[in-house]
């Protein structure tokens, strides 16, 4: 259904009526916003609710929107021009990447009162890229551990017997045709990789293969919760069963992660904001919330995401424009200080 200028007027003002007031919106209520009669409103209303944007609950003569409603509305606030007001800002104290992303998901509740969820690279199934290698002495070697988020971590490794170069090259090349595209996390099963390198040291294959699992595991980056006070302050617009499917999916790691891992990759290939709403998200037991996400990068790459999750009836404006800048900040801050 295509929308005309009146219709589209009449929509956009019961939309913001009822997230402000969360009460059904009827045509008084209207009248005192949109230049029509009462009449002319109450013919469009019952246009919008036949075309699918409405439906009033139970006997009520008020209009609520519908899934396709926000869609509709989400769309366009998504192309339209970026607001320019206050730009959210990434913590400048963090020490280390941990507390950069704590920081920001700390604030972006803050700011809009929902939960925010931010998640860093490893926590979304981020990969072991290769593993570089310096001889410092003939039994020590400086090992350094790159991930395909572009992270990465160094130590040095002391072996259980001298190594020559030669045998050092061909044992760091055997590795890394074994590690590439190893998923970060996963068990790195050092039986198979010792019997894959049997051609090399066993005892020095070991103390190497021990060291890429360790500096592997420090590099990760995890999931940072805030506002779990904001969203059980706002149990009116949370039916039980959507707050319960919530709390269940912050409880269970692997929905959480799949949720966070789903955005990323949607928000990817669409190059910006990305919002799911209701049963969208793929979880149909969330289908009185709302999720808004956004990819930020790291070195030209994407390193995780940044969420807002809330009710249906939430000031999706300000979440947008919050998430927007947020992945903003936190890609230049990523650029400029890690």
């Amino acid at each position: 259904m295509t929308l005309s200028d009146r219709q589209r007027e009449i929509f956009l003002r019961t939309l913001e009526l009822y997230i402000s007031t969360g009460a059904p919106v009827g045509s008084h209520a209207l009248a005192d916003v949109v230049d029509a009669s009462s009449s002319t409103i109450r013919a469009e209303l019952s246009n919008l609710e036949n075309g699918g944007f409405l439906t009033h609950p139970h006997t009520s003569a008020g209009r609520v929107p519908t899934d396709v409603g926000y869609r509709f509305y989400v769309d366009a606030l998504i192309a339209g021009e970026p607001d320019e007001g206050a730009r959210f800002v990434a913590p400048e104290d963090a020490g280390n990447v941990d507390e950069l992303l704590r920081g920001v998901s700390e604030g972006m509740s803050e700011v809009t009162r929902l939960l925010a969820v931010v998640a860093g690279p490893s926590a979304l199934g981020d990969s072991l890229s290769r593993v570089d290698c310096l001889r410092l002495r003939e039994d020590v070697l400086l090992l350094v551990v790159s991930m395909e988020s572009g992270a990465s971590s160094s130590t040095t490794v002391t072996l259980p017997a001298p190594v020559d170069e030669d045998e050092t090259r061909e044992l760091i090349s055997s590795l890394n045709a074994w590690l590439g595209g190893r998923p970060l996390g996963a068990d790195l099963e050092l039986a198979t990789a010792g019997r894959a390198l049997s051609d090399h040291s066993p005892f020095v294959v070991g103390a190497v293969l021990e060291a890429v699992q360790v500096l592997s595991r420090a590099s990760e980056r995890g999931v940072f919760v805030q506002g779990v006070s904001a969203l059980l302050a706002r149990l009116d617009d949370l039916d039980p069963s959507s707050l319960a499917a919530v709390i269940e999916i912050f409880e269970r790691r692997r929905w959480l992660l799949r949720l966070m891992g789903d955005a990323l990759a949607r928000s990817v290939s669409r190059s910006g904001v990305v919002v799911s709403i209701g049963t969208e998200s793929g979880f149909y037991n969330l289908a009185g919330t709302s999720l808004v996400a956004a990819a930020y990068s790291h070195r030209e790459r994407p390193f995780g995401v940044v969420s807002l999750i809330g009710p249906k009836r939430m000031d999706y404006d300000a979440a947008i424009t919050t998430v927007r800048s947020a992945a903003a900040a936190l890609t230049d801050r990523l650029s400029t200080s890690f």
